[in-house]
């Protein structure tokens, strides 16, 4: 298989990204912190059915994720595996044993780190009084039809299989499943500001989200401490430990995590990463093989703040942290679950909800601190994910140097 053909398959548009593009990405976050401002600052003024309704909104948004969530999981493998196909099986078969093992690391690296937390006191005002407690209006309760877990295996098998039984047939169902996802995300973003008005309104009537800031602002201290400590420990151990040269590496990777910041997308920064992936391997090829397949399922940021925020939580309900035990069978579906992760604003939390929820016990509102704390702070994840990703193209093309020589010459 030549160079010229996994350019065709894997290569993404290249150059400058267009400046209304840049512009919208930009402005995201900014009306994501507008929205949750506003909840913050006119709680008081706001009637209690009014935010009663926009709770009750906010939760049937929630619903309507969850109960979509599976199908969405579905299309997105099943795309992926038809979009790689056969001629990329021997990368893949590189690829997925590294971003399983690379995710896992990083989530139990997040696991140790969360000891800290026993130096802070998370308990003493999060708890909510009941006579303050903001009840929704009405109740829209959707049963997802299957499991994540369902959806992410029958994505995989069925892609498989209709890639070997039909290539165009394949092509035709790919092309379908394809236009669900990108809408489903693109009717999700812009409703995610009433989600984030409804969740944040709900834990500012409570008197808990002026607590809970003040509390984690620890953790996202540990967070961005650990998490970017590791990422660049990566590139000067990937660099032989040559200073001058891991700094190169980052320079080139750095307008990558600036637009990721911005966008709040790996997706977004998705042509500048593979511009820097280029400039930080040996063979061009291998970079366009390892940005596109990683975007979604290599994410090193989500790997650290998510399993430590959720602990955090757990804490700041006065409740016992989780054994090693339940711990990795949470961080195994975490794992599995990262296959079907959107790189779109919020994505990253949008998959793990129904798995904290399962395997750690959260409520309602856990879940709704997890949310607000994720959205809060998905600029510095997802540059996190993006830098991470930048320094997994370097290990892949190293690896894929060694095995297959013949592509290197």
């Amino acid at each position: 298989m030549g160079a010229e053909k996994l350019d065709e398959d894997f290569s993404f548009p290249k150059g400058n990204v267009d400046m209304n593009s840049s512009i919208k990405n930009f402005a995201m976050p900014l009306i994501f912190l507008v929205a949750l401002l506003f909840s913050l600052f006119f709680c008081s003024i706001i009637s209690y059915d009014t935010k009663a309704f926009l709770y009750a909104l906010s939760l049937s948004i929630k619903e309507g994720m969850i109960f979509l969530l599976p199908f969405v999981i579905f299309s997105l493998v099943f795309c992926s595996i038809i979009k790689l196909g056969a001629s990329a099986l021997k990368y893949v078969l590189i690829i997925i044993p590294l971003v399983c093992c690379s995710n896992f690391l990083n989530t139990l690296i997040s696991y140790f780190v969360s000891f800290s937390f026993s130096e802070f006191n998370f308990v003493a005002d999060v708890n909510k009084s009941a006579n303050c407690e903001l009840i929704p209006n009405f109740e829209l309760s959707v049963k997802p039809l299957i499991t994540n877990d369902f959806a992410l295996i029958s994505g995989i098998v069925l892609g498989l299989i209709f890639y070997i039984s039909s290539r165009n047939y394949s092509q035709k169902i790919s092309a379908y499943l394809s236009y669900f996802s990108k809408y489903f995300f693109k009717i999700l973003i812009p409703i995610m500001p009433f989600f984030i008005i409804g969740t944040t309104l709900k834990l500012q009537h409570d008197n808990m989200l002026s607590t809970i800031f003040e509390k984690y602002l620890s953790i996202m201290l540990i967070f961005l401490c650990s998490a970017y400590s590791y990422v660049i420990l990566q590139y000067i151990i990937f660099s032989n430990f040559k200073i001058k040269k891991a700094n190169q590496y980052l320079k080139n990777v750095f307008p990558a995590g600036v637009t990721a910041f911005g966008s709040m997308s790996s997706a977004a920064a998705l042509p500048i990463s593979l511009k820097a992936a280029e400039q930080n391997v040996k063979n061009k090829v291998n970079a366009n093989i390892a940005i596109p397949s990683t975007v979604n399922i290599h994410l090193v940021g989500d790997c650290f703040f998510i399993p430590m925020t959720a602990i955090a939580i757990i804490h700041s309900f006065g409740i016992d942290g989780p054994t090693f035990s339940t711990y990795m069978i949470f961080a195994l579906h975490f794992i599995l679950a990262k296959f079907a992760v959107a790189a779109v604003p919020g994505g990253g939390i949008l998959v793990m909800l129904p798995i904290m929820q399962k395997y750690l016990g959260f409520s309602s509102d856990m879940l709704a601190i997890s949310t607000a704390l994720y959205i809060l702070f998905d600029p510095f994840i997802t540059a996190c994910n993006v830098v991470g990703n930048g320094s997994f193209a370097i290990l892949f093309d190293k690896i894929t140097n060694k095995l297959f020589v013949e592509n290197t010459k």
